[in-house]
């Protein structure tokens, strides 16, 4: 039997009183609470399964079948394509929809939907996006130090070992879009000897110990590339992997599971 909540619990996770989160919750008014602990008490009640504000209760519990994903950059990136149409076939799978969110979810609360995925945002972006949803939300190619959230990458270490494996190089470039999130463009920065744009890497010319993991259309020096079939495995793996973290923050399964991970 899944443990009962209550709002003593809610407290201590948040680091606030009892008494600041029964305000909270009951939407009672002039109290000098910041909107920050509001909107994370209300997140982590969503998430423990504890309401008591009927419209809250509503946006918690109520199902739509639809899955938002908000991708600001999406532009004319491969990968990025390539994961949301993933993405889009998992969710199908699970019996709904993917509906992109405009930038609205920046500035509004995010209704409608079950769950919302944020592809490629910044940091900060990624913080508003949290203090507007009641719903679970995950990181899509970003990180965040926050467990109440769930973020997925590729495993840029397993990257840069099958490249030296296959090339014998030790010296790895990996050639991609800019990132939006910092910590995760400094994970790859930190992972690869250089991280480069495609524009930066046009006219780069690479020496012979080094090996460049850069898509199907960059043909400049040694290169290591996935097979179309790997390509479809590894995007399959991290479509999954978000559909399945996305249906257990809704199930509110409290099994335990790391909040970040990674794909390859």
């Amino acid at each position: 039997m899944k443990k009962k909540y209550t709002m003593k619990d809610i407290a201590q996770e948040c680091g606030v009183s009892a008494a600041t989160v029964s305000y909270v919750l009951n939407d009672v008014p002039n109290q000098s609470i910041s909107e920050k602990t509001k909107q994370r008490i209300l997140h982590v009640a969503h998430l423990v399964g504890y309401v008591s504000n009927s419209s809250a209760r509503a946006l918690a519990t109520g199902k739509t079948n639809n899955w938002g994903v908000y991708a600001p950059h999406l532009g004319n990136s491969a990968h990025k394509q390539r994961l949301l149409q993933a993405l889009a076939d998992e969710v199908e799978k699970a019996g709904s929809h993917l509906v992109f969110l405009t930038d609205k979810c920046l500035h509004q609360k995010i209704t409608n939907v079950d769950a919302t995925f944020a592809l490629d945002v910044s940091q900060e972006e990624f913080a508003v996006m949290g203090e507007n949803s009641f719903v679970p939300l995950l990181y899509l190619d970003g990180q965040i130090e926050d467990d109440l959230f769930f973020c997925i990458t590729l495993d840029a270490e397993a990257i840069r070992r099958k490249a030296q494996q296959e090339c014998g190089c030790q010296k790895i470039v990996l050639i991609c879009d800019r990132l939006a999130c910092r910590n995760y463009q400094q994970y790859l920065e930190n992972c690869f000897d250089e991280v480069l744009t495609f524009e930066e890497a046009e006219n780069r010319a690479f020496s012979a110990d080094t090996a460049v993991i850069a898509p199907s259309t960059f043909r400049q020096a040694r290169c290591c590339r996935f097979s179309e079939a790997e390509l479809r495995r590894l995007y399959q793996s991290y479509a999954k992997a978000a559909v399945s973290m996305a249906e257990r923050a809704i199930a509110r399964d409290e099994s335990p599971t790391p909040h970040l991970i990674r794909i390859l």
